[in-house]
């Protein structure tokens, strides 16, 4: 891969992961009458999270915020 696609290649990535972990919190399987410890210890709600986290990781990486580890 050109390193410089790099970064495009981080952003792109990132906004899909992004969206998918929004859009899981929104679709994810409910049950009737949950708590709220089983709204958020729910293995849905735990993939969103780390979809998001990886997202916003992956898009400070791409745009610069975070520097690109030198090889």
């Amino acid at each position: 891969m050109n390193p410089s696609l790099l970064p495009r290649f981080f952003v792109i990535g990132s906004v899909i992961l992004l969206l998918t972990g929004v859009a899981q919190v929104f679709v994810r399987p409910r049950q009737a009458n949950e708590s709220v410890a089983q709204k958020i210890v729910n293995r849905s709600t735990i993939t969103a999270v780390l979809s998001v986290g990886m997202g916003i990781l992956g898009l400070l990486l791409g745009l610069g915020v975070i520097p690109m580890p030198k090889l």
